[in-house]
């Protein structure tokens, strides 16, 4: 059994960055963390394979404590964002380091690396040194080296990051294929939300002192618990406005309080907030549920039509970003690439008001949820 257990685990220097985390990945899981730079991710990594030292808490893998264990008796393995090979040494050496250093038969050792080489695409490399390859390809050594050893856990820090576009959407396929993977504990840090939306099994959004929500992509992206959260998860971000919530002849309205702009509240959303009696909030509207009007497009459910004048627009192939001043806010809208908008353009936004979030201005707590 390879479950991963972390009870109470803190880490801190100046501030604390890890405060009482508790977390379990169960035997198969392919747990992904994602968070913005220096949250404290890659530490969380690094307090498994025991590269630090907690000030609190304990790690449990397969049933054993191992938070007071030496790396090289750890059961895990670890890939670095910064390669960490051996530049003395060539491809094939360096995914083969764990398993020469188990002492395991040349035969084995030499089948073993070139099925790993042949999966990433570096079997014609692998008499080279670190050197003598690029960035990407280095990247692909490392993440072959942790996928040669057979551990408990494997712990993979932005393992892609440096790889082209075609390269990642092949591995986070075999991602979810790997029988390596689906044997042990994974745990697989990223500052890409895409990447966490489409690896993990469950998601962990990190933020200051750890794990703010734990969840499914469903969960995690459609019932955001924070606004820290939903600004994390999904690009473009999501569009934010400080907003007054007021009821004028009934209908309960957030108005901007910088511009004139005011959006309806759909009616899913009425109750919950005016049950609690709420004045100043956060608006949350995702870009995909704001959208350009079209000539002879009728508005369904809870749309809601403002007028906006374009300030950018910036086709990226099967969609396009739109940003426009409407009613004095910013709001960022998707829209097709098929119709060019140039600067200065006057356009009608659609925005579907049932999608929107609503978070306290001082907690960032959810409050529709």
């Amino acid at each position: 059994m390879a479950r991963l257990e972390i009870e109470g685990l803190c880490k801190g220097w100046d501030f604390p960055v890890i405060d009482r985390m508790d977390l379990t990945v169960e035997e198969g899981e392919f747990f992904v963390v994602v968070g913005p730079s220096g949250i404290g991710k890659t530490t969380l990594l690094r307090l498994i394979a025991g590269l630090e030292v907690p000030n609190e808490g304990r790690i449990v893998l397969g049933g054993k404590d191992i938070t007071r264990l030496p790396p090289y008796k750890r059961p895990v393995a670890m890939t670095f964002e910064s390669y960490a090979l051996y530049p003395h040494l060539s491809v094939f050496e360096n995914i083969a380091s764990p398993l020469r250093a188990r002492r395991l038969p040349r035969a084995e050792v030499q089948q073993r690396v070139m099925d790993v080489a042949r999966l990433l695409k570096i079997d014609q490399l692998v008499a080279r040194r670190p050197a003598e390859i690029s960035g990407g390809q280095k990247q692909r050594t490392a993440l072959g080296r942790t996928l040669v050893a057979e551990p408990e856990a494997f712990l993979l820090d932005e393992p892609i990051s440096h790889l082209d576009a075609k390269i990642r959407h092949e591995l986070r396929a075999q991602f979810h294929t790997l029988e390596a993977l689906r044997r042990v504990s994974n745990i697989y840090v990223t500052h890409d939300y895409a990447e966490a939306l489409s690896l993990g099994d469950r998601i962990g959004v990190a933020g200051p002192g750890g794990l703010v929500q734990i969840g499914t992509a469903h969960e995690v992206f459609e019932r955001p618990e924070t606004l820290f959260v939903a600004e994390h998860m999904g690009q473009p971000s999501i569009n934010v406005l400080d907003c007054e919530l007021t009821s004028e002849n009934g209908v309960l309205f957030a108005r901007h309080l910088e511009s004139s702009l005011a959006l309806p509240v759909a009616q899913p959303h009425v109750e919950r907030l005016n049950g609690g009696n709420v004045g100043r909030v956060s608006y949350g509207i995702r870009p995909q549920y704001v959208s350009v009007m079209e000539d002879g497009e009728n508005l369904r459910g809870e749309q809601h039509v403002v007028d906006g004048t374009v300030t950018l627009f910036e086709p990226l192939g099967t969609y396009a970003i739109l940003i426009a001043e409407a009613g004095g806010a910013t709001i960022t809208a998707l829209s097709s690439p098929e119709h060019r908008y140039e600067h200065g353009e006057s356009v009608r936004l659609v925005v579907d008001t049932a999608q929107a979030f609503f978070f306290d201005r001082d907690s960032g707590k959810n409050l529709v949820l």
